[in-house]
């Protein structure tokens, strides 16, 4: 059935958004960026598979600047941005659109994120892969990703130096705040502290022995 469009006019309470009528009735809300790329003008006729049409172009243009607002606050993972759209009750074909066009544009790129979070993890604290790897998957990443990620980012970290680096400031800051502990009890402190910050048993067992005996000596 086809209609013809009697007037289209500004939103009040969104003037960045195009109320339209046709046959003297409100058929659809769009933004400006919808409404001009349609090409309508007041006179027009529209018919129903075009009305459709427009309507589905608006869903999948609102959930892009949804999808923009909430990056605009910080780069976020693939599952991030389906979540929130999702959240949002964005369709999934919507949802798909909008993720492949933020990939397209390079604003979306779960390999950059990945290898991004690690470097700002290690500039902040040393920190070892089992908790970097862990945070990563709980985002969303998929396991090859992290792998790749962080066997690229670590190259060159010393391990053991940085968790020497973290025990040391631990161990002050446990003998500081109390009396001499039990040697077995701030042993297994330590090592419960170190497995926290992500460290594999492998670089807590020698890292422990050392600081340890510098506790005794």
């Amino acid at each position: 059935m086809n209609m013809r469009i009697t007037k289209i006019e500004s939103q009040r309470k969104n003037p960045g958004r195009k109320s339209i009528h046709a046959d003297g009735v409100f058929v659809a809300g769009v933004s400006d960026e919808t409404f001009l790329r349609s090409g309508l003008r007041t006179g027009d006729e529209i018919t129903d598979e075009k009305l459709k049409s427009l309507i589905e172009e608006e869903e999948t243009a609102g959930a892009k600047r949804a999808a923009l607002r909430f990056l605009a606050r910080r780069p976020r993972t693939t599952k991030e941005i389906r979540d929130k759209l999702r959240e949002k009750e964005f369709g999934e074909a919507d949802i798909a659109q909008t993720i492949e066009s933020l990939e397209r544009a390079g604003l979306l790129n779960d390999v950059e994120f990945a290898r991004m979070y690690i470097r700002d993890a290690l500039a902040l604290r040393p920190t070892g892969t089992t908790l970097l790897k862990r945070k990563l998957l709980l985002l969303g990443i998929n396991k090859a990703t992290v792998d790749e990620a962080l066997q690229e980012t670590f190259v060159g970290v010393d391990q053991h130096a940085a968790a020497m680096e973290a025990g040391q400031k631990f161990l002050r800051k446990s003998t500081a705040t109390r009396k001499a502990s039990d040697q077995t009890q701030l042993r297994n402190r330590l090592a419960g502290f170190l497995g926290r910050r992500g460290f594999t048993w492998e670089t807590i067992q020698p890292v422990m022995k050392a600081l340890m005996k510098e506790q005794e000596e």
